[in-house]
């Protein structure tokens, strides 16, 4: 198994040492207490810090597929190159890499997150050529960048993850969500395939489960993309501090619309401006 998923105790003195190196300020009841600051992982190229990634090449946008369905990155005609992945080191230090990579497959079909810029706000065109698109005009709070979350166990038996490349466990505080185009579509009109889950007032959800160094479940959080019929259809603020402090992070999508081969909805959503604790 990949170094990026293992549990090792090493992470606890880790995250000890980061804890204990924070700077403080004065506790009214006495003594002194941790300074908490934000870091938000935006996708944006002005806010890259990590130097080369896996492609060669810098900056959030050179991760971007191109075309966005069969592109070269995210379906390789070489089933040997190397998995696509990508780390904010330098800010939050978050990390993904496709679950492809655990099969020695690194295709995207498997689920995994791609970083993304692609819009499509006409829901006729919403299918799986446009997996990557999303049906606002921009990422959350304007911006041009996020991440598109592709993966069910239903499907798969495993579901894509967040984890943090220095191996210290941190609290995930919140992130911003939206379903896909192709999401979306399936949600309201429902196609060859899948059910309408607003007419037949269905349910779609994301799962968030944290785990600690040792594997251990720290907690979960749950957002509702479609809930009885009743939909989300702009970026949302998806709370994640039920998790706790974490290693990595389990996300997973589960609905009421399923087959033989598990979910029938699009397993797709975006995310944006994942904000961790320091």
């Amino acid at each position: 198994m990949k170094k990026q998923v293992l549990f090792i105790s090493a992470a606890f003195v880790c995250a000890m040492a980061a804890f204990t190196s924070c700077d403080v300020q004065d506790n009214p009841s006495g003594g002194n207490v941790p300074v908490q600051t934000l870091r938000v992982l935006t996708f944006e190229d002005s806010d890259w810090k990590a130097g080369t990634n896996y492609t060669g090449q810098q900056y959030w946008s050179t991760l971007i597929d191109y075309p966005q369905y069969g592109g070269k990155y995210l379906a390789p005609e070489d089933y040997n190159a190397e998995a696509y992945h990508w780390s904010d080191d330098g800010n939050t230090f978050l990390a993904h890499m496709i679950i492809g990579a655990l099969f020695d497959d690194n295709q995207y079909y498997y689920g995994g997150h791609a970083v993304s810029n692609y819009t499509e706000l006409d829901l006729s065109k919403g299918d799986y050529l446009s997996q990557l698109a999303i049906p606002v005009s921009s990422g959350h709070n304007g911006s041009k960048n996020f991440c598109v979350h592709f993966g069910s166990s239903t499907m798969m038996g495993i579901a894509p993850y967040l984890y943090f490349s220095d191996d210290v466990a941190r609290v995930i505080d919140h992130m911003y969500v939206i379903p896909t185009t192709y999401t979306l579509n399936s949600i309201i009109n429902g196609d060859a395939y899948t059910q309408s889950l607003v007419k037949q007032k269905g349910s779609l959800w994301i799962t968030a489960t944290g785990y600690d160094a040792d594997g251990n479940e720290t907690g979960t959080a749950q957002f509702d993309l479609c809930k009885d019929g009743v939909y989300v259809s702009d970026w949302s603020k998806f709370d994640l501090t039920a998790l706790g402090k974490v290693i990595m992070v389990v996300f997973d999508m589960d609905g009421t619309d399923k087959g033989d081969w598990g979910l029938n909805t699009p397993a797709y959503f975006a995310y944006d401006d994942v904000a961790v604790q320091f």
